[in-house]
């Protein structure tokens, strides 16, 4: 399937662009990085290991950790 562009739209230098509101697009961006996390097979692994160690922290603990 290929989309036909239409007779006048804008050009940023060669490249035609795209303009969309930023709600979309942050949409958008929190869709491909949650993409990104489902397809990395290091970070799944960390977060089955962290569900599964089930270990919990103090918020002095935390602070401590994070160096607050």
């Amino acid at each position: 399937m290929t989309t036909k562009l239409p007779q006048k739209f804008t050009k940023i230098g060669n490249k035609p662009v795209v303009i969309i509101p930023i709600e979309v697009w942050e949409s958008i961006k929190d869709q491909l990085e949650d993409l990104e996390i489902l397809k990395s097979k290091f970070l799944k692994n960390k977060i089955k290991k962290a569900r599964a160690e089930k270990k919990l922290y103090s918020s002095k603990d935390v602070k401590r950790i994070l160096k607050i």
